[in-house]
């Protein structure tokens, strides 16, 4: 399916600024200040907001390299010279 066949609404029911609620005058500032329209600004939040909730579940999309690019990597590093000592006098 492609993304405009896809499309769904969602009413939005504003009411004033809390912790957990936001007001239309603030959509509109947030829209203003980002220069987004407000449906593009309610979009933006709520993936910055699914990106926040989801980064633990998700840990896999924070390191997307495969077992051999980490290899690679590895094996890619400087190898250490000198030795380890007891004290720095």
């Amino acid at each position: 399916m492609s993304a405009a066949t896809n499309q769904q609404s969602l009413k939005l029911n504003f009411k004033e600024d809390t912790l957990t609620t936001v007001s239309r005058d603030a959509l509109r500032a947030l829209a203003k200040k980002l220069g987004f329209n407000e449906t593009q600004t309610v979009l933006y939040a709520l993936a910055r907001l699914r990106d926040e909730v989801f980064v633990e579940q998700d840990g896999e999309r924070l390191v997307p390299l495969t077992k051999t690019q980490h290899q690679a990597i590895a094996q890619a590093e400087p190898r250490k010279k000198g030795k380890v000592i007891d004290s720095l006098l």
